[in-house]
């Protein structure tokens, strides 16, 4: 009570106005802020805040040696330490015996020339209990990095070092007192300094994380490969402020791989005779190169482990991501079950050691039946005992398309491919892509040649088809006896010489596609019942087998017969006809569209590389005349037949109609004939005459260029074997204009 009696009559003294204790900064400061006044290291005054803090009234405070108060931080705001605007951790007793934590901040000032020292702190006990708290998980962190394997290292963007555990400078030879002393890159090696960079400055803070493996220069001066994981620290701002990173040696992975190379670069040469080695040596490099799981993860056929009781293990995931399905355990149920027999491939694998390679295995599921073809090889758990065994599935739909891809069972034209001006042909066509464009099946009609399988392969083309499959069969060129199997498939064993394992229908290798049945009127009628039932059910049950098979195929049909004929005459089944002609598509032939026959000719005369006007230059009108007249009778293929016979026989001179075909020659000498005996009823003897004399010319030119060429332009020769004057060739070469088209060939 003196001391405080004294404190009051030193601020009377003092004369600080009342007004001054009262006013609003006071109020201000006792609600927010410790506040107190000292005169020669005396308290003489504190605010409520403070009394309410650490629980001493103002009475008690007065007048109190603030040395005797205060333990820390007494020396830095007392004497001469004390800077203005600075702030000083003071540690202050409460009265209920715990301590407080102030940030104080300390003016001098003077009243009627007495220096009066004024302090004004807030409460940090919190904040320098958590710097305590992070100091001590520091110390704690700190020495469990020292205790790691792994050699770990803290630094700054600038890549001044901050921590490095005491693995890190046992690798490198450094003292942990002078790292920060160390230069920025010392200890990687120099050309891959600027790769380290790169990284470091490729970092963003959405993806701060960092591996890569670079090289650096240990302890004994030995170059080394290490492999490096960690992640960059950005401060509230965003601004990069550190990174630490977690290395590991990697100098023998990095051998192990060299020489890993170098071996599979000598299996490649004998892989036939080194199988058993190479998988020895698989398995060796699996256990020391954690990079071989990677190989793995991106494969394209589900790989899996499967034991003695039928547990399954998806090793790469690739059978869940493409079924919605969890198909892993719809494997495991089937093999637990299968498994159970001694007869299975699966059971021989393990049990007896047995490999197997390319077997069909089918899995129930509850969206239906999943096809694979699968291979196995057992793991052996040591010299004489397996146990397990790896299984390779891939999707039987993935095969087919594989084969088909080989095999030619892709449709190469489209409707552009159709080459036609005739009307008719046109209103085929423009029906046809309509017709693509939904899933019924389809009839195609037309005498041989006309193009029906063109006109196949186009719809396929334009349909919703067109990723899908395009297999064809010719029904009339396939044995009777083995259209079933070709058609449907077979099981091993179904008949004398099956093939192991058995083998796909062409419904099969059709699946999501489209089955183009030529010449189905040759199809024979034990085999029509077997195709109405397929269209019919959209399944099938390969021969000699039991397993019901779905198919999704739209089916094209091609004859050139006539069905109705062939109903009555019994040989075609009616129900099978109106199955097949959902869709009727009648292709009419060459003859009844004269008008194509020229754009068709040049279109096959180009596609040998031969200029069309070059042809029609060096080519007797007569030749066109018969072309054009000709009926065709097999199509558009007999027109590209007769294109490659000129192209092959004639060489560099007039093609007459000697060069044609025999039956195309004759045929013409009739019509020709009958349009003579038309001319002399129609025409005058004066239209006759020249007619004829045109024609007369035109042979008589043909064989000026065929005589020059074969004696190599000898007029003498020519002229005397033409039983003419030498005088008379030139003019009628002159007048035939001769010598220009011989220039240009």
């Amino acid at each position: 009570m003196k001391n405080g009696k004294l404190a009051k009559e030193l601020l009377a003294d003092m004369h600080i106005e009342e007004w001054f204790l009262k006013s609003e900064i006071v109020k201000l400061l006792n609600e927010k802020l410790i506040f107190l006044g000292l005169y020669e290291n005396k308290i003489i005054y504190t605010n409520d805040y403070l009394e309410e803090q650490i629980g001493y009234t103002g009475e008690e405070l007065l007048g109190k040696n603030i040395e005797e108060f205060i333990e820390n931080g007494i020396k830095e705001i007392r004497g001469g330490n004390k800077e203005d605007s600075k702030y000083y951790k003071v540690e202050i007793p409460k009265k209920n015996g715990q301590h407080m934590w102030l940030d104080a901040c300390v003016k001098d000032i003077k009243v009627k020339e007495k220096e009066i020292l004024i302090v004004v702190a807030c409460e940090v006990t919190e904040y320098m209990e958590m710097k305590e708290r992070l100091k001590r998980q520091e110390e704690e962190y700190a020495d469990i990095l020292n205790t790691q394997t792994e050699i770990i290292v803290r630094r700054t963007m600038d890549h001044e070092y901050i921590f490095a555990n005491d693995a890190y400078c046992h690798f490198f030879g450094i003292q942990p007192e002078k790292i920060r002393k160390k230069n920025k890159f010392s200890c990687v090696y120099k050309e891959d300094c600027l790769k380290v960079k790169k990284l470091l400055n490729s970092v963003t803070r959405e993806n701060s994380f960092i591996q890569d493996e670079f090289r650096v220069t240990k302890a004994d001066g030995t170059v080394a490969w290490t492999e490096w994981a960690g992640r960059v620290f950005y401060n509230e701002k965003g601004k990069a402020i550190a990174y630490q990173a977690i290395g590991r040696d990697i100098t023998k992975r990095k051998k192990a791989e060299e020489a890993l190379k170098k071996l599979q670069d000598e299996l490649e040469i004998k892989i036939e005779k080194r199988t058993e080695e190479l998988h020895k040596v698989n398995r060796e490099v699996t256990k020391i190169n954690s990079y071989m799981n990677s190989i793995l993860m991106h494969m394209s056929e589900g790989v899996a482990v499967v034991d003695e009781l039928g547990n399954f293990k998806n090793l790469n995931k690739v059978l869940e991501k493409k079924w919605s399905i969890p198909i892993a355990k719809e494997i495991e149920k089937h093999f637990k079950e299968i498994i159970k027999g001694k007869s299975n491939i699966i059971y021989k694998m393990i049990k007896e050691k047995k490999s197997f390679y390319g077997s069909e295995l089918t899995i129930p599921t509850t969206k239906g039946n999943i096809k694979f073809f699968i291979s196995g090889d057992p793991i052996e758990a040591d010299e004489n005992h397996v146990d397990k065994g790896v299984i390779v599935f891939r999707p039987i739909e993935e095969v087919h398309a594989l084969v088909n891809r080989f095999s030619g069972a892709q449709a190469r034209f489209e409707f552009c491919d159709i080459i036609t001006k005739n009307e008719k042909m046109k209103k085929t066509v423009e029906i046809s892509a309509r017709a693509a464009l939904g899933d019924g099946n389809i009839l195609i009609q037309g005498e041989s040649g006309t193009g029906k399988e063109l006109f196949a392969q186009a719809i396929h083309n334009y349909s919703n088809r067109c990723n899908g499959p395009f297999v064809a069969v010719n029904c009339g060129a396939i044995p009777r006896d083995l259209l079933g199997s070709e058609l449907f498939g077979y099981v091993e064993g179904a008949f004398t010489g099956a093939k192991k394992g058995g083998k796909p229908g062409k419904f099969e290798l059709a699946l999501g596609g489209t089955l183009f049945l030529d010449e189905i009127g040759d199809m024979p009628f034990e085999q029509q019942v077997a195709l109405l039932r397929v269209i019919q059910e959209k399944r099938i049950v390969r021969i000699g087998g039991s397993e019901v098979i779905p198919i999704d195929v739209r089916i094209i049909c091609a004859t050139n017969k006539n069905l109705y004929e062939a109903i009555k005459e019994g040989s075609f089944r009616e129900d099978l006809y109106y199955r097949l002609n959902v869709i009727s598509i009648q292709i009419p032939p060459l003859r009844k569209r004269r008008e194509d026959i020229l754009l068709l000719l040049k279109y096959f005369m180009e596609k040998t590389n031969r200029s069309w006007e070059d042809f029609l230059n060096y080519t007797d009108p007569l030749v066109l005349e018969c072309l054009k007249n000709y009926n065709w009778y097999g199509n558009v293929r007999e027109l590209e037949n007769v294109v490659e016979r000129l192209m092959h026989i004639v060489h560099n001179e007039m093609i007459t109609i000697d060069y044609l075909p025999e039956n195309i020659t004759k045929a013409c000498e009739k019509k020709l004939e009958k349009k003579e005996v038309v001319m002399k009823e129609d025409f005058t003897i004066q239209d006759i005459l020249k007619n004829e004399r045109k024609l007369q010319e035109t042979k008589e030119s043909s064989e000026i260029i065929k005589l020059f060429r074969e004696y190599n332009g000898n007029m003498s020769k020519i002229a005397k074997i033409m039983n003419i004057s030498r005088s008379t060739l030139y003019r009628k070469m002159k007048k035939y204009k001769i010598g220009k088209r011989i220039q240009k060939s």
